[in-house]
Formats: C-alpha cells, structure tokens, sequence
C-alpha cells in the first residue's frame, strides 16, 4: 500500500512538472519570442504571378482580320535573381541582345516592377538567344526568355487611326488603374478602338498564388486561376473600301503637289481625310487619314526618328483628321445652310434670287462688301441653281435675314435660328462616334463672339451669319460631322449616330454587346426639302462645279450628287472639300464619301477626283484616272 502511494505521487510529481514545463513554453512562445516569430511569419509570404490573357481580335465586316496577336520571346531579368553576379550578368546579357550597356541597365533601373519581379528587357529575340541562355544558365542567373503574346497587324498600316495600339501603362495612369486589376507591368489601349474597348479586348487576367520565404524561395503553391480571353470585336469597316480610301488619298496628295494655287504657288496638300459612310445606317465602312503610322513600330518599340516623327514632328501622324480637327467647310456647308433657309421661310423652293458679283448687307455703312467667287454678275437663279454653281452672294443674302431675325428678337438666343438649326443638323458637338478624342468644331454665335474681341471688337455683327451661311472664315466643322449631316439628307432626315463597332463578341461565341438603332433622331425638315437638296447635288455633277472631275463617270449606273468647297485658310492655302453622295436610288443613295485635302487647292481639284474614285471602287467601276479641275467654289 506503501508503495503504491509512493507511487502515485511520483505520478503527480511527474504530471506537475510537465504541466510547468509545457506553460514556461507556452510563455515563451507567446511573450518572449513574439517578435521573433512575426519577423519569421513576416519572412513567409505570399506572392502574386499574373498570367496576360490573350486580348480581343478585330475583324472587318466580313471576317477579315484586322488586328490579331502573335508570339514574341521575351527576356526577362529578375533583379533579386541575380544575386552578387549582377554586374557581370548584365554585361553578357547586353553584348548576347547586341544593345548598349547603358540601355540594358537603364531598363533595369525602371521604378516600373518590385524587386521580385522579372523586367521585360527585350522583345522578338531570335530562338538562338533562348537557346543559349539555357544552356548557359549558370551565366544568366534571374535571365529568363519566355513567350509572350503581343499584337499583329496582318493589314500592316491599314485603318491605323481607326484601330488605335496598345502600349505600357504610364506613370500617371497606374493609380486609377491599379483599383480595376491591372499591374505596373500590363499594357493597355491607347487610342482608336483599343482604348474606347479596352475593356472588352483586355480579358481577364490569370493568377498563380505561392507562399515564398525571404529568400524569394517557393515553399508552396496556394492556388491557380486561368487567364479569359478578351472579347472580339467585329467592325462595319469595309476592308477593301478601306484601303480603296488610304491608296486614293495617298495618290491625290501626290498629284496635287505637281499643282499650284491661285498665286502660282506649288500646292503643298500636306495632309487629308476620306470618310465613307452608310447613309441609312451610319456605320463607318472606311476612314483614312494621312499622314499615317505603322502601328506595328509601337509593337516592337520606337525607335528615336520614329517616336519625333509620330509625337513631335509638324506632320502629326497621330492626329485622326477625320474626326479630331475641326476645318472651315467652305462650300460644302451651302446644302446645309439651305436647308435653314428653306426651314425659316428665307427660301422658298419656288424662288429666285440675284447673283451678283459682290453683296452689301442693307443698311451697313461700314463699307463690308462681300464678293462672290466670280466678279461677273450670273443674274437671278433659283435655290438649286445657287448650289449648283456655288453663287456665295445668294447666301450672303440669306445671312442678312438670319441676322435681322436675331435683331428683331432683342438679341436673345430663340432669335440665333442659324445656329440652333446648325445644332439641330449634328454640328457644334460631337458625333459620339465609338473613337476617342473626337472634336465638336465650331459654330460661331454671340456668346463665342464675346470670347474673341480681336475679331468682333463690337460684338456680333451681320458679317457672322453671312460668313457662316457659305461656311466660311470662323465655321467650322469636322468631315465626320460633314458626312453624319450629308447622310441626313441622304436617307431621307434621320440624323444617325456614326459607328465603328457593330458586334463585341465573346471567345465561346456570345454577342456581348450589338450595334444599336442609331439613326432614331429625326432632323425636322420635310421630304420635299431633302429631296430638292438631293436633285440640286445630283446637279453640281452633271453641270456643275464637279462637271469636270466626273466628266464621263456612268451616272445611269450608279447616281451620285455632291457638292464641292474651297476654303480659305490664311496663311496656308485653301483646303479642297467634296461631299458626296452615292447609289442605285436616287431617292435613297447608299453611301456618303467625304474627302478633305488640307492646302489642296479648289474643290474641283483635289478633294473630287479623290471622292469619283472611292465612288468607282465601292461600286466596281472602272477607274478611269479622271483628274480635277481648277473650278471656283468659295
């Protein structure tokens, strides 16, 4: 019994001891190596490798590719990875890719990445590259070459302006982005379609998680999710109409410059746009804009004449004339500013007016004569006649009624019948084409007067509506606005959103997102207006201002009306302008072509030849190398 209990309280004594034991453990893990422990925890953590998902394709309006994506290798250098060999590393790496040391350690010291993260140091390395970094990879230590997918133009420049590139974030972007997934290292759309649907194209990004210690090693992986694919887009550009539009531009710009301007100076015809659109529908079936660029510099990397060329060189490749810049109209705008006239009751289908070589709004004593583009004196003539032969001084008149308007009406803004009718017809704002940066041109009224004493030191005078009703001087439009109202008249008064997107697709097939209805505005005027518009333009080719340039074009196979314009530009010479419309139905042509040649000279002699063409191209015709004529149009 003796020996039991002896026993049992060596038990206890033992259970006792223990329990000390375990507790100034316990203690000493929780108070006395605290701070060790956190280091340890802070030591292991968790590490984020993203995945680029393969981003969206573009497609024309019958499946053609436009813009797709191809495999680069890409070196990448981790900088941790490098260890104390760095110095050396980077020395062979840079004489292997055949590039300036300091280039390679430049790339290298970019705040771009953390310091555990590969940097993209090179892009289409050839394979013997890979190839010998992997057989010497005890030299490269961090160097890895990997494939990556970047995009491919198969079209080459084509539709450069439309399609837009992508390109590394920049600095400034990073924070408003970092919220939305995207990482330091990711590129993003910059402009054209690539930026208005990054978010569609970029798809969404795939992300392995590890748990890595200290010192950058893997203990474990936590997790993978897979990249998606972008979304795909499908145009209603045309690509053959596409590139019928580039060639033709390219080829008047050249032809032009053998030509001189009123002065006898050679014409420089620096730069143009051509736009075609679908009257009853507003897409976008071609839009070029020269100069240009190859996006596929942006792919591979500027070089330096490449980058001062396209951001810093007076040629301005990147700007989309067509629907960035706002440019007086000339002429072209009288179809519109008719329409006005007729609206308010300053016109009358039936009328006739003088033509005469100068004008002088009634009861100006200031001595302001306004001068036609011809000096004789063409007589009386109907509406449609004064658009056909582009007669400035019957406009001039209609100018005068539009500014007594406003005087009757005390000055008020209901009195400005001009400007709010201009609004009415799409001009003054943008189009809200899907295109970045678009330009909402100008049109001039009291208020812009107010801003700008140097020209109405005694604020609004006649002079502004009789300008603006021939579209001259301080009106000012973008050819996409042209071609959105031209097209209004075309189909018939249905003001129609332009658009470049018709379908945003998803990589199983889905359709995302669809063009919608976009011409459910309706311009208030009467079918008979729009149609005496359309029989006056159908005039100016057959007998008028562009007889010339379509001398011979087959206009009982396919109709088309136009109007030609010449805008003065001082100091630059005048830019050439024709707006046309085209089909089997007069009634209800199918297209409208805008061409703009800037410092191109008269209407008839640039711009139309270029807009014949297209028309020629669009509808297979033959192509018989009609050039323009110097015919007057201001």
């Amino acid at each position: 019994m003796d020996k039991m209990s002896s026993r049992i309280k060596v038990l206890a004594l033992l259970v006792a001891l223990m329990f000390v034991a375990l507790s100034t453990r316990l203690w000493f893990l929780q108070v006395l190596a605290t701070t060790q422990f956190q280091q340890q925890a802070r030591d292991n953590s968790v590490r984020f490798v993203y995945t680029e998902p393969l981003r969206g394709l573009m497609y024309d309006d019958r499946g053609r590719p436009l813009v797709g994506n191809q495999e680069s290798l890409e070196v990448r250098v981790n900088r941790d990875a490098m260890g104390t060999q760095a110095e050396a590393v980077v020395y062979r790496l840079a004489h292997l890719l055949n590039v300036p040391v300091r280039m390679l350690v430049a790339r290298l010291q970019t705040n771009r990445y953390y310091s555990f993260q590969p940097i993209p140091v090179a892009e289409f390395v050839p394979p013997h590259v890979r190839d010998y970094i992997a057989e010497y990879q005890e030299l490269f230590p961090g160097v890895d070459v990997v494939p990556t997918s970047v995009r491919a133009y198969p079209q080459g420049r084509t539709a450069a302006h439309i399609l837009g590139y992508v390109s590394p974030i920049f600095a400034g972007e990073y924070d408003r982005l970092k919220n939305k997934g995207y990482q330091q290292s990711d590129v993003i759309g910059h402009s054209g379609l690539e930026q208005v649907y990054e978010r569609f194209l970029r798809g969404s990004q795939g992300i392995q998680k590890f748990i890595v210690n200290s010192n950058g090693e893997t203990i474990r992986a936590l997790g993978v999710k897979a990249p998606t694919a972008g979304d795909d887009l499908h145009l209603t550009i045309d690509l053959r109409i596409q590139r019928a539009a580039e060639r033709e531009l390219a080829d008047e710009l050249a032809r032009a410059r053998s030509g001189h301007d009123i002065n006898g100076l050679p014409l420089k015809a620096n730069a143009g746009a051509v736009i075609v659109m679908d009257a009853q529908t507003g897409a976008i079936k071609a839009m070029a804009s020269l100069p240009s660029y190859d996006p596929r510099w942006l792919v591979r990397g500027l070089t330096k004449s490449e980058a001062d060329y396209l951001y810093k060189s007076a040629a301005a490749p990147s700007l989309n004339r067509a629907i960035q810049l706002g440019y007086v109209p000339g002429s072209t705008f009288k179809p519109i500013t008719a329409l006005a006239a007729l609206k308010e009751g300053f016109a009358t289908l039936g009328g006739y007016y003088t033509c005469d070589a100068t004008y002088t709004h009634p009861g100006d004593t200031s001595g302001t004569v306004f001068h036609n583009w011809t000096t004789a004196n063409l007589g009386t003539m109907s509406l449609a006649k004064a658009i056909t032969i582009s007669c400035d001084t019957v406009f001039d008149g209609f100018g005068s009624k539009f500014y007594f308007s406003y005087v009757q009406n005390q000055l008020s803004d209901s009195g400005l019948l001009l400007q709010n009718d201009l609004r009415e017809l799409g001009f003054g704002a943008p189009t809200g084409i899907d295109l970045p940066s678009e330009g909402s041109g100008l049109i001039p009224d009291p208020a812009w007067a107010k801003t700008r004493p140097d020209l109405f030191p005694d604020g609004w005078v006649p002079g502004g509506d009789i300008l603006t009703m021939i579209g001259s001087t301080y009106m000012m439009a973008t050819p996409l606005q042209l071609a959105q109202a031209y097209s209004a008249i075309a189909n018939g008064g249905h003001l129609c959103r332009p658009h470049v997107v018709d379908q945003v697709v998803a990589p199983d097939g889905t359709v995302v997102k669809r063009a919608e209805d976009r011409c459910n505005r309706t311009i208030p005027y009467p079918p008979t207006d729009l149609a005496y518009i359309r029989g006056a333009l159908g005039s100016v080719i057959t007998s008028g201002t562009a007889q010339c340039s379509f001398s011979g074009f087959p206009t009982s196979q396919v109709w088309v009306g136009g109007k030609t314009g010449t805008a003065e530009r001082p100091p630059h010479q005048d830019t050439s302008w024709f707006a046309a419309m085209a089909g089997h139905n007069p009634n209800a042509p199918k297209y409208v072509v805008i061409a703009m040649v800037e410092q191109g000279g008269f209407g008839a002699e640039a711009a139309a030849p270029i807009a014949r063409h297209v028309i020629e191209d669009i509808y297979h015709l033959p192509n018989n190398g009609q050039g323009g004529c110097a015919v007057g149009d201001r």
